[in-house]
């Protein structure tokens, strides 16, 4: 039982290493610093505040209450 036991052991610990390894790796390919593309514009591009509404429900209460 104790070859069994510690076979294991070797087997868990080499996962384990590979597991962190595997974690630097992608924390270093993450783009961190890299603007997000394809996203909605922000406040304060300039978008007038009619577009900005947020559902539909309330951009019909706007256009109905700012005639």
């Amino acid at each position: 039982m104790g070859n069994s036991t510690r076979t294991w052991q070797l087997i868990s610990l080499m996962l384990a290493v590979a597991l962190i390894l595997a974690l630097i790796k992608l924390d270093r390919t993450t783009p961190t610093n890299r603007p997000v593309t394809g996203t909605s514009s922000t406040i304060d591009s300039g978008t007038p505040p009619e577009q900005l509404a947020l559902s539909p429900n309330s951009r019909r209460a706007h256009e109905r209450y700012s005639l």
